[in-house]
């Protein structure tokens, strides 16, 4: 892929409003976070906690971190994207179509874009997490097919929708639903094309840092986990104020 330049705002600017923001939502995170430790706590001792999604949580997606010391330049071209080119906020997002943080996340993204529209550019990359999810890379796979038939967004929200059953079978018939020619998806999907384009995002996100879903980087600012919709929303008015 080839990566590309957008006008943004100076990286140390960035990283100074996405520090102050996140620093001033440290004590609410706090009692949120001992909250979940003490039901967590409960759902162990009761046998309900799912390990399952115990990876996830801990490689990122139980909270916000933000890395200060570095910026990554991360968008490219080719990688389904709402928001123009030249955004004065760019959003980049490593996510795994079944990562319970990811669903979460979706649809505060999707509300901020249309808030902030022609202010902000949101990108979608891929880094299942096939060790934890069974079906991630197909449902990877079928976002990269999506892609290529200018359907990505449906089926983008589609799969989050539906997360709790990503089977193959039922991603086509995701797809036929929002009106995905059934048999070029197909072929899609079996193809090398698909796969290539699939592990070019892992290892641009391994290259990156990337380690847990969801990982944002915003402006080329990585901060992995979930962000709450205000704390997001306070950043992007940081970033489009600042003289």
């Amino acid at each position: 892929m080839q990566n590309f330049n957008t006008n943004q705002k100076p990286k140390h600017t960035v990283r100074n409003i996405v520090l102050a923001v996140l620093g001033a939502g440290v004590l609410i995170f706090l009692v949120f976070f001992i909250a979940q430790v003490v039901s967590i706590r409960g759902k162990i001792i009761s046998g309900e906690y799912n390990f399952d999604e115990y990876g996830a949580l801990v490689s990122g997606g139980g909270g916000a971190n933000v890395d200060d010391s570095h910026e990554f330049d991360v968008a490219t071209s080719d990688d389904p994207a709402i928001g123009p080119i030249d955004a004065k906020v760019t959003i980049v997002e490593f996510g795994d179509f079944e990562c319970p943080f990811c669903r979460q996340s979706f649809p505060i993204i999707r509300s901020l874009t249309q808030e902030f529209k022609g202010d902000v550019r949101f990108m979608y990359r891929d880094f299942p997490l096939e060790s934890i999810h069974d079906n991630a890379r197909i449902a990877a796979l079928a976002g990269y097919c999506a892609n290529e038939q200018n359907l990505f967004w449906p089926l983008h929200d589609k799969l989050f929708q539906n997360q709790e059953n990503l089977s193959r079978s039922a991603i086509i018939g995701y797809a036929n639903q929002i009106g995905i020619d059934t048999a070029s998806f197909v072929a899609c999907l079996n193809s090398q094309a698909a796969e290539d384009e699939v592990n070019q995002d892992i290892a641009a996100g391994q290259a990156a840092g990337v380690i847990g879903t969801p990982t944002w980087f915003i402006n080329g600012v990585r901060v992995a986990g979930v962000i709450p919709e205000d704390v997001l929303r306070q950043i992007i008015i940081g970033i489009i104020t600042k003289k």
